[in-house]
């Protein structure tokens, strides 16, 4: 059956809201001629679609846990998918994020918008893990569209911390952090855009590493802007982060993800867990301290864990890098209007030539158009104000921070050229108290959402590979140390991380 034709008033209403002053004449005219334009789309639908091979595998859907199985509420639900391979992964209980597609098993990115959507497909990373011998057994809960890095905005309720139940556990990927801090999962994967791996690793005292932008293919998994788009593991220690990014790593199938590169280099990175670090240099990063955010006891944990890697035989010395202040204000624009964007085109951005996955763009713009209300405050207001600056500027602030986003990765770039890796605090703080619901305090709600990324988002914007691991708590609170290095060398930051790990332990 062809598609149905727009009207005359339907074109009429394109026009004017695309400011194109057609005329009545002209629209009789372009009334015929999109009709015969559509006939090609007529042809298109009648195509059969381009499948991607889905592993054999059981694949179980189990449901939600009960409170008492799961006091945290780091599950959205349990599962059991696993395939008949032996491998690096055998025998390991893996959740992944609810954002992250697997074939009969229901995604909803932590939103209403999406309830009721189950994948056809497993992404890249899905298919890489359960060859390993892998089984999947829960899907993790997230903020709501992994908009917040607060852990407290998700449909299915706040994820608490494992050190303090009082606290959050940090997002986007609470869970993740959640479900592996307790032995509900031995390993689990988490996506960063902004520091959603290291800023709930930081908070809630595990080991998370954000690999290089590219590294591990993104296919098949909700986006947010295709410049920041990150996936991976999330463990309780730099081994098993090791371990899995080697399962994970590599370019995906027929250029599939427009993030990588042609070549994507690949490490050993089991194998570089040497824990020798003599000679490695390592800069403390000075604007990566003191910020407006933060506390003295976090700064002053994160310089004694720079000595002890000193003690190590690590060359430490303190820079100054002017460009790493400008991090929260460039990652604000990109966020807010890239991945507003996304979420309005159904988490594809156009005009590239990786694979497209057109269920999910269409169960996306539907749920935008009978539950748009539904997106959570802190995504709201991202809504709000993209879609402000779009119609006001015009996406220049957009196009702005892109270019200075490529002006701080020159200064880390030029950093790299001296120095192995650089040291910061994750985040600035501790993981924050529950905040009230947004009825009872939507102001403080929201700000509680995007605080504490000043110092993750810098690595998300320039690709950077970069880990956080726990250093000392803070009133019975984890801190993270973040240590960062050069593109597609995740092996020296893992060495080192994994060198800190063994003297503090």
């Amino acid at each position: 059956m062809p598609l149905r034709r727009p009207s005359v008033a339907d074109l009429k209403k394109s026009s004017e809201s695309r400011h194109l002053d057609l005329t009545e004449a002209e629209l009789t005219d372009f009334y015929e001629l999109v009709s015969d334009n559509l006939a090609l789309y007529d042809e298109l639908e009648q195509y059969p679609d381009p499948q991607r091979a889905v592993l054999p595998a059981i694949r179980v859907p189990l449901g939600r846990p009960a409170p008492e199985q799961d006091p945290l509420n780091a599950i959205v639900q349990y599962c059991s998918v696993k395939a008949d391979f032996s491998g690096p992964l055998s025998g390991k209980q893996i959740g992944i994020k609810d954002t992250i597609c697997m074939a009969g098993i229901p995604m909803s990115c932590a939103s209403r918008l999406l309830y009721g959507f189950t994948p056809e497909i497993d992404a890249t990373i899905v298919t890489r893990m359960l060859k390993a011998g892998a089984h999947i057994n829960a899907v993790l809960n997230t903020d709501d569209f992994a908009f917040s890095g607060g852990g407290h905005t998700s449909a299915y309720g706040i994820t608490k911390n494992a050190a303090n139940p009082a606290h959050t556990a940090g997002g986007s990927s609470c869970g993740s952090a959640a479900a592996v801090a307790t032995g509900l999962v031995d390993m689990a994967i988490g996506g960063d855009q902004g520091g959603s791996i290291r800023i709930p690793s930081s908070w809630s005292g595990t080991v998370g590493h954000k690999p290089t932008h590219g590294l591990v293919p993104y296919t098949g998994i909700v986006g947010f802007d295709l410049t920041i788009d990150h996936i991976g593991p999330m463990t309780t220690n730099v081994a098993d982060a090791a371990l899995m990014l080697g399962v994970l790593a590599g370019a995906d199938e027929n250029g599939a993800d427009p993030r990588q590169p042609s070549v994507v280099p690949m490490q050993d990175y089991a194998k570089a867990l040497t824990g020798d670090i003599k000679g490695l240099k390592i800069a403390v990063i000075k604007e990566g301290f003191g910020s407006q955010y933060g506390m003295k006891e976090v700064d002053d944990a994160v310089r004694a864990a720079a000595k002890a890697l000193q003690k190590l035989g690590a060359e430490i010395t303190e820079i100054s890098l002017p460009e790493h202040r400008m991090v929260s204000a460039v990652w604000n624009a990109i966020a807010n209007e890239g991945g507003v964007n996304s979420f309005y085109a159904g988490h594809h951005a156009y005009q590239h030539k990786g694979w497209y996955y057109p269920q999910l763009m269409s169960a996306m713009r539907r749920g935008i158009k009978t539950n748009g209300g539904d997106f959570s405050p802190t995504a709201k207001l991202g809504v709000l104000v993209a879609d402000y600056m779009s119609d006001h500027y015009n996406g220049v602030f957009y196009a702005r921070a892109r270019n200075f986003s490529n002006q701080i990765n020159l200064a880390y770039e030029k950093v790299f050229a001296q120095f192995d890796l650089v040291l910061m605090p994750t985040t600035p703080q501790t993981s924050m108290k529950i905040p009230a619901s947004p009825e009872a305090d939507r102001k403080t709600f929201i700000r509680n959402a995007l605080n504490m990324c000043a110092n993750t988002a810098a690595f998300d914007l320039t690709g950077h590979p970069s880990i956080s691991i726990p250093c000392k708590d803070v009133k019975n609170l984890p801190v993270g140390l973040m240590l960062t290095g050069r593109r597609f060398d995740d092996a020296t930051v893992l060495r080192a991380a994994h060198a800190y790990e063994h003297s503090a332990g």
